[in-house]
């Protein structure tokens, strides 16, 4: 499914424990603005400091991919990183 695909689900661990946990759904794939292609959300990573977590966005390698950036805290969009260089983005920390 092309919108549960593009989106991340968010759970607070002390609230794991109940048989159903409440979430947030983030809409990355939305936040992205891309508007061709399936937008695959992956490899969610964090930055150095933990504040933000950078979500990839996959695309076909023809069509535009990004990196999404997210408030740990907050679990708002900070901002959206395209280039026409970024293709099926992984690793950014590494």
């Amino acid at each position: 499914d092309a919108e549960i695909s593009s989106s991340v689900a968010v759970f607070k661990i002390k609230d794991l424990t109940k048989e159903k946990p409440d979430y947030k759904v983030l809409p990355i794939g939305q936040w992205s603005g891309i508007s061709e292609g399936q937008r695959r959300v992956v490899q969610g990573e964090f930055n150095k400091e933990g504040s933000e977590i950078w979500f990839s966005v996959w695309n076909n390698k023809a069509q535009e991919s990004a990196i999404v950036v997210v408030d740990d805290k907050t679990l708002t969009l900070k901002t959206v990183i395209k280039d026409k260089r970024l293709v099926t983005p992984t690793g950014k920390f590494n």
